[in-house]
């Protein structure tokens, strides 16, 4: 079904390709509207705000050779696209209510080309539910309402943009340009799209088109990723990650990492179809990473098993399914700390490109009810529940008091939250509590620096050289590239040598 969808008796309204990714674009705006009152919260103060390279960059070469993370946060990742987009951002205006704007116009657009793309696939009706549906997830609140977000915005965007020209191209080749130029924005934003060849031929095939006319797309695709990665050689980058494997699954193989995986993938599966709870952290303490036989275990596997006959067995029925699912598998893939380390174990932001294959199957898997009413019920429920869900969701991120009273309200025992418990109890004078929870967030997370060498700085402010030493040695042996932790033991060392010896001296 390619052509117009007429809607009710009369045929007075027609659906097509356009209006349906209009409705969904402009749905997609009115709902991401309220994250425009948005102050910079948590990371977007760090790769944002008050970045001098951006807001007074002294060339636009300095911009384009700029790292996504500053140099205090180790310089690494290479986003020219996102970042170029921020530097012009300061151009117009370097408050952060601008910057949530173009946020919004960002997923304005990315929601529209997603519900373009659905329609290009099976016609206008699927297009506009999956573009309704998209517009009001629930959980792309975080990529929309944190300005850091954008990275999944403008490459979630280059990719529906790089298909759905991928699928005209075999009609018209000039559309090959739009494939390169899609391919670009999306990798040049995040490196998510090196999964958009694969991506190319799932939606050849979705089109029941032979493989063998996909070879032009997937050259135009792969072209930029290759481009990218040879020259990310060059600009004097050369991680392309932002730190190194997920706590909890450090010193883990390959197939480790995948049967640990395995349980915690059922918060992908609530997140995409149940994303009632929300949280802003999903860290050990709050999930266990555990490479046993567990309950979950089974369960996962189980429910991964039963998605892969669901498929098979509607694979000709309802074929939309199992194209959702390989979306979900192919697009989920560098996030899933199997193949590419992810510094996180689970993201909410980075399930906004797999959410598209879950919707496009529950949408081909709607039009599959035979009534109209009972279809058009679902969709509505759904779609006001999403809408009411992100709505809520959205002042969450609103500042960074705000997202620090959500995250201690829905991930209170993850090791973050501890550790800025921690912190303030540090600077409430409230010593005892402090080093509690430094401890336990030490204790949960204990390949980390990070919350090791506060604790030392703390027991330093107190002369308690000892314990500060400690922390400090284990900080060292974790990373000893960490300049601030061996100046800070060293500083220990002596101040303890100081306060003992006139202790020995008066033994001796």
């Amino acid at each position: 079904m390619n052509g117009p969808t007429h809607v009710g008796t009369s045929a007075r309204y027609t659906i097509t390709r356009w209006r349906s990714a209009l409705a969904a674009g402009l749905l997609a705006a009115a709902v991401a509207a309220p994250s425009v009152r948005n102050e910079f919260v948590a990371d977007d103060q760090w790769v944002v705000a008050n970045r001098q390279v951006l807001a007074h960059p002294p060339s636009a070469g300095a911009v384009l050779k700029e790292p996504y993370w500053p140099a205090s946060f180790g310089g690494v990742m290479w986003r020219p696209a996102v970042i170029t987009s921020w530097a012009l951002d300061y151009r117009v205006s370097s408050s952060p209510h601008w910057f949530h704007a173009v946020n919004v116009v960002w997923a304005t657009l990315a929601t529209a080309l997603f519900a373009l793309l659905a329609c290009e696939l099976t016609g206008p009706a699927v297009g506009l539910i999956v573009g309704v549906l998209f517009a009001v997830q629930p959980v792309h609140v975080e990529a929309v309402a944190n300005v850091v977000g954008r990275a999944e915005l403008m490459a979630a965007a280059g990719y529906a943009a790089a298909l759905v020209c991928a699928i005209r191209a075999g009609q018209r080749r000039v559309y090959l340009v739009g494939v390169v130029l899609g391919a670009a924005l999306a990798i040049g934003s995040k490196e998510i799209a090196v999964t958009l060849p694969a991506a190319v031929l799932l939606v050849y095939m979705a089109k029941g088109s032979p493989l063998g006319a996909a070879w032009r797309s997937v050259v135009a695709a792969t072209v930029p990723i290759l481009a990218y990665f040879i020259v990310h050689g060059f600009v004097g980058i050369r991680t392309f990650y932002g730190g190194g494997l997920a706590v909890g699954l450090e010193h883990l193989n390959v197939l480790q990492r995948t049967w640990a995986m395995v349980p915690l993938s059922l918060q992908w599966w609530r997140l995409l179809l149940f994303p009632a709870h929300l949280s802003a952290d999903y860290s050990p303490g709050e999930l266990t990473v555990s490479t046993g036989l567990t309950i979950w275990h089974l369960v996962g596997l189980l429910f991964w098993i039963g998605l892969g006959i669901l498929a098979w067995k509607t694979r000709r029925t309802i074929p939309g399914i199992a194209i959702g699912l390989v979306w979900v598998v192919i697009t989920i893939s560098p996030v899933a700390n199997i193949v590419m380390p992810s510094e996180f174990l689970i993201a909410e932001r980075t399930l906004y490109l797999p959410s598209f294959g879950v919707l496009f199957a529950l949408a081909s898997g709607a039009m599959a009810i035979r009534s109209p009413q009972l279809r058009k019920a679902l969709v509505a429920i759904a779609l006001v529940a999403g809408a009411a869900r992100s709505i809520a969701r959205v002042p969450a991120w609103h500042d960074d008091e705000t997202h620090y009273q959500a995250l201690k309200q829905e991930a209170p025992r993850s090791y973050r939250t501890l550790w800025l418990e921690g912190r303030d109890e540090f600077a409430a004078g409230r010593m005892a509590s402090g080093e509690r929870y430094f401890l336990t967030a030490i204790a949960l997370a204990p390949e980390l620096t990070g919350p090791r060498f506060e604790l030392a700085q703390n027991y330093i402010k107190a002369r308690l050289w000892q314990p500060a030493i400690q922390q400090l040695e284990a900080s060292v042996a974790l990373d000893s590239t960490f300049v601030p932790a061996r100046d800070a033991l060293q500083q220990a060392r002596r101040a303890a040598a100081d306060t003992t010896a006139p202790k020995a001296e008066r033994r001796r």
